[in-house]
Formats: C-alpha cells, structure tokens, sequence
C-alpha cells in the first residue's frame, strides 16, 4: 500500500511543476527513472527518496501516507515559486529579500524542537518539531505539534492524527533578526510570526526569541511568549523525534533547565504570557 501511496503522492507533487522533464532537470535525475516512479513501475532507493523529498520539501513518512491525508498537507505549500510581478509591492519585496537571502540562510536548515509556554494549557510547556528546508530559491520550514500531554495527569491518548498540528512558513532575516511566518496548513486560519536572535558562533545549537500567535480558544485572543528553538541535526528519525513532542510540565525532565531558564526569565518581559484582550465594547 504505501508503494501505491508513493506513485500518486509523487504525481501530485509534480503536478505542481511545468512538466516531469523540467522536475528531472532540476533534480539532477534521469527523466525515466521518475517516469518508472510515475508509473510504478520501480521504487526509490533510500538515498533517491531523500533526495525527492527535500526537492519537494516534504518528509518521507508523509510520501507514503494516503493520497487524501497527503494531498491535505501540501495543500497550502508554496511549491511553485510565486511570481514577484504578480504579487503586492510589500509582499515581492520580502520574497525577493527571502529569494536573495536563500545562500546564507541555508545554514539554519535542518531539525530543530520548539519550546514554548502553550497559548491554550497554561502552565505547560509545548515541545514541537521544526524542519527548515531549501525549496524552489526560498528557505522554508515546516512545523508540527502534538497536543498530547506527557507526564503525571496525562489524559488518554487521542485517536490517531487528531492531536498533530502542521504548519507551513517562510524563514528570512530582517534588521538583523530572524523572522519565521507561518500558516497553519489544513485549514489556514492561524499565523503564527517568531522573531529570533540570529546566532553569534558558526555552530548553530539554540535560537532565542518571542513568538506571536492566537489561542486556540473560541476568542482566539493575540498572546506572545518567549521561544527557545534547540537544533537537533540535519536529519532526524522524524516519528521517533514526535514521540518527545507534546505538552509537558515544566519541572520534566524533558525540558531543559536552561531552556526553562529562559521561558521564565524575570524582568523585561513579565508575565510568561502575554495576552491581548479586545477591550470594553464601545
């Protein structure tokens, strides 16, 4: 089943392109091997599937996952470069800040967790999963949360897929600041915007910053938290790396005093949340 999730997963992500000749092109692959692909006729080798899904900026569990469920993933994915003529001046500015950008941002791509003071469960700390990736001239990442709880008072564990949330976004650096904006990819009703230190050594290990958003309540209320990102390689079993994610106490084990010591930090930025109420109706 999942050969057969491959093949029609495969023909939508080129589908997304002008022609299988022009995918091939930019690949580096020969155009019948993707045609054998195309048409199930052959399987990637481990090396050619990593090599198709960072072209396309998806992951590998998600290329053999059911064409429905797949096909609501990339969805909203910017796979073909947008046309800076066609776009507001605002908005071609910053792709083509992003586009000229892309060389040395190269550096923040890789696997990275997220952590944060939750918008929605106050007192815990959610633990993401981040993947920064180079696709069509632009540095782009992909987010996913698991809202299940870890730790004493844990709830069960919901059905299947129903506690993972994915986000797709833009990463590029203004005034000497990184900025990540993102979307919520199913239903596009959430941005999300984290502004981050950019790192003072060649070695990137931690990336420092506030993050703005919305609850996930009915009020959907603007809030902003501290945001701590710690990389954790260029490549990452991705199901085990979800397995750490989820809501968890601050005190656990599995969020990291120094971590922790940041989030709660005293002084400049008060409260670990920061809500913003819509005032008295007028």
């Amino acid at each position: 089943m999942s050969r057969q999730n491959f093949t029609q997963n495969l023909r939508l992500l080129c589908s997304y392109h002008p022609s299988v000749a022009e995918v091939s092109r930019r690949l580096g692959m020969n155009r019948q091997q993707i045609m054998k692909y195309l048409s199930g006729g052959a399987y990637p080798s481990a090396s050619s599937m990593r090599r198709l899904c960072d072209f396309f900026g998806v992951e590998e569990y998600e290329i053999v996952m059911p064409s429905d469920q797949f096909r609501d993933i990339v969805r909203l994915k910017p796979s073909l470069p947008i046309s800076a003529e066609l776009a507001p001046p605002v908005v071609s500015s910053l792709l083509k800040l992003a586009a000229q950008q892309s060389s040395q941002l190269t550096r923040y791509t890789g696997y990275y967790y997220e952590f944060r003071y939750s918008f929605t469960t106050p007192g815990l700390v959610l633990k993401s999963l981040i993947n920064v990736f180079e696709s069509d001239g632009l540095v782009l990442y992909k987010s996913i949360e698991r809202l299940r709880r870890h730790g004493p008072g844990a709830t069960p564990q919901p059905a299947a897929g129903t506690d993972i949330f994915k986000y797709l976004g833009l990463l590029l650096q203004v005034g000497n600041r990184i900025h990540m904006l993102d979307q919520e990819a199913i239903m596009g009703e959430e941005l999300s915007h984290m502004i981050l230190f950019p790192p003072y050594r060649s070695r990137i290990s931690t990336l420092l910053g506030m993050k703005m958003g919305v609850t996930a309540t009915e009020a959907h209320e603007p809030i902003a938290a501290r945001v701590v990102l710690e990389k954790i390689g260029r490549r990452v079993e991705v199901r085990r790396a979800l397995e750490h994610c989820g809501l968890h106490p601050a005190d656990a084990d599995t969020v990291p005093a120094s971590v922790l010591s940041y989030l709660d930090e005293p002084g400049n930025g008060g409260p670990a949340l920061l809500h913003a109420h819509p005032g008295p109706k007028s």
